[in-house]
C-alpha cells in the first residue's frame, strides 16, 4: 500500500510537472504567431510609409527644385549711401567713361543713395552692383578694405611723419630708406596714403619703391585727388633731430614759454644763423624751424641732409639786437601797405584756404612788429622775410575747363573748392544747377547766383 501510494504520488507530481510545460510551449507558440502577424502588419505599414515618403520626398524635391528656380531669378535691391566720391565701374574692373548716356555720370558723389542687388569681388576688390554691368567700390560705401591680404612694402625715399585716418599727424617719422609693409591704399581727403599700421598711415608722396601686390585706393578722393609734396624736401633739404628735450627760442634768442620739444623729434629748418641776445654778448648759431615758428640751438641737435652756411656773421647778428629804424622798417611799411591790394587780388582769392591764412597771419604780425616802437633790425627783418615766403605762395588760379556746356566732374569739384575758397564759405555752400551751368551760394534757404566765369576759364586746347 506504501509503495502503490508513492508511485500515485508520484505520478501525480508528474503529471502536474509536465503541463505546465506544455501550457508554456503553446503560451509561446501563441505569442510567437501574434508577434509575426504583427510584424507582418507594421512591416507592410512601413513599405506604406516608405512609399508615401518616396512620393512626398519627390514632392518636396519638386517643389524645392520649383522655388531655387525662382529664387534665382529674384533681384534683391539694397538702398546703399555712399561716403566717399566713387567711380563707376565695369563687370572687369576698368572705369566706365559713359554712364547712363553721359560722362558726368561716371562719378557718384558722396552723400547720394544708389540701389544696389549685391556684391561682387572683381581681382580680389569687392564692389557693389548697380545692375547693367555697372560697379561702385564697396570700400566708398561703408569703407570694406578689397586688397588683397598679401602684403606689399614699401620703401620711403623721404622722412615720413606717420598720420592717422582723419589726415592729422603728431609729427612722428619713419625715417627715409625704412621699408615697412602696407595692405592698403587709400584717399584720406584728396590725398593719397599707404596703411602702415592701425590707424597708422603714410603719405604716397614719401614714397619710393613698392615691391609685392599693386594696390588700387580702395576709395576714390572727396574732390580731385591732389599731388601731395613730400612731408620733407629733396634731398637738398636739412633736417635737424634732437639730442634731449630742448627750447624753442625766438629770434632775439630768448626761449619761449612751454614750448619744447621732447627728446629724438626731427624737424625739418631752412636756415643757419647766428643770433645774439645783447650787443655785448657771444652771438650763438640757431637753426631756423621751417614752419617759420622759431629756433633751435645748434648744440641741442643733430643734422642730416645739406649743409647749411649761416646767413649772417656774428657782427651782423650783434648789429641785429639794436632798434630799428623807420628807414629800417621801410621794406616792411611797404609790404604791409600792399596787403589790400593782394587780397583784392584773382591771386589771392583763388588761393587754397590754408595759403590765405598764412599771408594773412604774415600781415598780422607784421604789423604788430612794425608798430612797436622797441622792435628790433632782426625782428623787423624776419617779419619783412614771412610776408614775402607767404606771398610767394599764394596759388590762386581760375580753373581751365574745355566746354562751360559740358563739364567733367573733376571740373565741377574743381570750381567748387574755388568758389568756395574765393568766398569763405564751406564747398557744401557751394551748388551747380541746370547741368552744372549755373553756380549759386545756398545758406539757410538763401541764394546767392555766382558768376563761373570768376572762378574758371574756358579752353578748348584742353584734352579730355
Amino acid at each position: 500500500m506504501k509503495l502503490s501510494h508513492k508511485l500515485i504520488m508520484v505520478s501525480a507530481a508528474a503529471l502536474m510537472s509536465v503541463s505546465p510545460l506544455v501550457n508554456t510551449t503553446q503560451n509561446v507558440n501563441a505569442a510567437t504567431a501574434s508577434s509575426k502577424k504583427t510584424t507582418a502588419k507594421k512591416t507592410s505599414t512601413k513599405k506604406a510609409t516608405t512609399k508615401k515618403s518616396a512620393s512626398t520626398k519627390k514632392s518636396t524635391s519638386k517643389k524645392a527644385a520649383s522655388s531655387k528656380k525662382t529664387t534665382s531669378k529674384k533681384t534683391t535691391s539694397n538702398t546703399i549711401k555712399l561716403i566717399h566720391n566713387a567711380y563707376v565701374y565695369d563687370k572687369n574692373g576698368k572705369r566706365l567713361k559713359t554712364y547712363m548716356g553721359s560722362a558726368k555720370y561716371t562719378t557718384i558723389a558722396k552723400g547720394e543713395t544708389v540701389n544696389s542687388n549685391g556684391t561682387k569681388t572683381i581681382d580680389g576688390v569687392l564692389y557693389y552692383s548697380l545692375g547693367g554691368g555697372a560697379y561702385i567700390k564697396a570700400a566708398n560705401v561703408d569703407g570694406k578694405a578689397g586688397n588683397s591680404d598679401k602684403p606689399t612694402i614699401i620703401t620711403l625715399k623721404k622722412n615720413a611723419y606717420i598720420y592717422n585716418g582723419e589726415g592729422k599727424t603728431k609729427k612722428k617719422l619713419v625715417k627715409k630708406g625704412k621699408t615697412v609693409k602696407t595692405t592698403e591704399a587709400r584717399y584720406i581727403g584728396t590725398k593719397l596714403y599707404y596703411k602702415i599700421g592701425d590707424d597708422q598711415f603714410v603719405k604716397a608722396a614719401n614714397v619710393g619703391k613698392v615691391k609685392g601686390t599693386e594696390l588700387d585706393p580702395i576709395n576714390e578722393p572727396d574732390g580731385a585727388a591732389t599731388v601731395e609734396v613730400p612731408d620733407t624736401e629733396d634731398v637738398n633739404s636739412t633736417n635737424v633731430t634732437t639730442k634731449r628735450v630742448v627750447s624753442l627760442y625766438d629770434i632775439k634768442g630768448q626761449k619761449y614759454a612751454n614750448r619744447t620739444f621732447d627728446a629724438g623729434i626731427s624737424q625739418q629748418v631752412s636756415e643757419l644763423r647766428y643770433i645774439a641776445t645783447s650787443v655785448n654778448s657771444t652771438p650763438q648759431l640757431f637753426f631756423k624751424l621751417a614752419s617759420g615758428r622759431g629756433y633751435l640751438k645748434y648744440d641741442d641737435v643733430t643734422m642730416d641732409g645739406k649743409i647749411l652756411n649761416p646767413v649772417n656773421t656774428p657782427e651782423q647778428a650783434k648789429a641785429d639786437v639794436t632798434v630799428a629804424t623807420a628807414a629800417d622798417k621801410a621794406k616792411l611799411t611797404q609790404s604791409i601797405n600792399e596787403a589790400a591790394s593782394v587780397k583784392a587780388s584773382e591771386l589771392y582769392k583763388l588761393s587754397s584756404s590754408s595759403a590765405k591764412a598764412a599771408y594773412d597771419k604774415a600781415i598780422t604780425d607784421g604789423a604788430i612788429v612794425n608798430n612797436n616802437a622797441s622792435a628790433t633790425i632782426g625782428q623787423v627783418n624776419e617779419a619783412e622775410g614771412a610776408i614775402v615766403a607767404a606771398k610767394a605762395k599764394l596759388n590762386g588760379a581760375k580753373i581751365a575747363v574745355a566746354n562751360f556746356n559740358s563739364l567733367t566732374p573733376d571740373e565741377v569739384t574743381a570750381i567748387v573748392k574755388a568758389a568756395a575758397n574765393a568766398n569763405n564759405v564751406p564747398e557744401s555752400a557751394i551748388q551747380f544747377s541746370n547741368n552744372n551751368t549755373t553756380l549759386s551760394i545756398v545758406t539757410n534757404g538763401y541764394t546767392q547766383p555766382l558768376n563761373i566765369n570768376d572762378y574758371a576759364v574756358q579752353n578748348s586746347a584742353i584734352n579730355r
